[in-house]
């Protein structure tokens, strides 16, 4: 059975990114885990860190909910700060491991924020030294990038707009 692992720097990525790829995984039966490396608390102004972070999350969710998922599970690193490093690879590595994951997304390099950029080098480097037979899909978020595989979403792209609006 395919299992899934989803990397995604911010909530809402994942959804902006690969939500169709994601209602396709689930659709087919395959067992899908959304990770969130920060709470995306950068993008707070008039209200508290923590209550934009906790409503980003809430949002996430919910969308996660709408594709059919679990809600993901935050890492709780910094926004705006995610580092590639050891520590990230190593704890990317554990996570795929723990799940059985064989197919693994991940934002793109071409991205231009520099979370989005140090989560994809973390993931390409994490499945490098992973053991098995793993697939690596690069997404784009805000940047468009040179893709070497199209996923065609039209079946699902109603939930894919429902799961983005929420």
């Amino acid at each position: 059975a395919t299992s899934v692992m989803v990397f995604a720097p911010h909530p809402d990525d994942e959804i902006f990114g690969c939500g169709g790829a994601i209602a396709h995984h689930v659709r087919a039966g395959h067992t899908v885990n959304v990770i969130l490396l920060t709470s995306g608390e950068f993008g707070a102004s008039e209200h508290s860190d923590s209550d934009y972070a906790q409503a980003r999350l809430s949002e996430s969710a919910k969308a996660s909910s709408i594709l059919g998922l679990p809600a993901p599970f935050c890492w709780g690193l910094i926004d705006r700060q995610v580092v590639y490093d050891e520590d990230l690879v190593l704890r990317m590595v554990q996570v795929i491991a723990q799940t059985g994951a064989d197919v693994i997304y991940a934002p793109s390099p071409w991205e231009l924020h520099p979370d989005h950029r140090a989560t994809a080098m973390a993931a390409v480097e994490a499945v490098r030294r992973s053991v098995g037979e793993k697939k690596l899909y690069l997404y784009e978020v805000s940047a468009p990038l040179r893709p070497n595989t199209l996923i065609d979403v039209t079946t699902v792209w109603g939930l894919k707009q429902q799961a983005m609006q929420a």
